[in-house]
């Protein structure tokens, strides 16, 4: 299993996200994804049954998005913009890093599974911004999403943003 963090930018709206996410975090990265692998045992959880590569080198991964449609094999919410999700992606070295985890895949996929297509976090982006606005249970930022599944407790996992994640499931995983 796969630890993928996005240090590029996309085209149009979705790439000024990316740069204010950057900004703001004071950090390289804007987005984080659990990447599975075919040796992880996960393959039948996967929406297509295998965790083999695809075609063109895709890999499964997991996270939660903001602006993007959850796909149409999504067990809820599917074709509805933002939340948790699988999607298949190439991850290209020039556009993420990734890192293996050594952590419990079986216990991650299913994390996904269980679940899959609940709501964005907006609120807590919003909350970067001011204390005022509080964090709501059962949504999910990218970074927030990738800790739960790999085990850190939904409550230290809502406070890790994409830059520091990599470091911090690290060392949760040498507890």
């Amino acid at each position: 299993m796969l630890l993928a963090s996005y240090k590029s930018t996309r085209p149009g709206l979705q790439g000024l996200f990316n740069r204010i996410i950057r900004l703001r975090l004071r950090g390289q990265y804007s987005h984080s994804e659990v990447v599975f692998e075919s040796g992880d045992g996960v393959g039948h959880l996967m929406p297509d049954g295998s965790a083999l590569p695809g075609q063109d080198g895709s890999l499964w991964c997991a996270s939660s998005v903001a602006a993007e449609a959850l796909p149409e094999f999504s067990q809820r919410r599917a074709g509805k913009t933002g939340g948790v999700r699988f999607k298949r992606v190439v991850l290209d070295p020039n556009r993420w890093d990734v890192v293996k985890v050594n952590l419990d895949p079986m216990a991650t996929a299913q994390w996904f599974r269980a679940h899959e297509g609940e709501m964005y976090d907006w609120q807590l982006i919003l909350g970067f911004m001011s204390w005022l606005i509080p964090q709501k249970d059962q949504r999910w930022t990218c970074s927030e999403a990738c800790a739960a599944a790999l085990g850190i407790p939904e409550t230290e996992a809502w406070r890790l943003d994409p830059c520091d994640i990599l470091a911090t499931t690290t060392a949760w995983a040498t507890r």
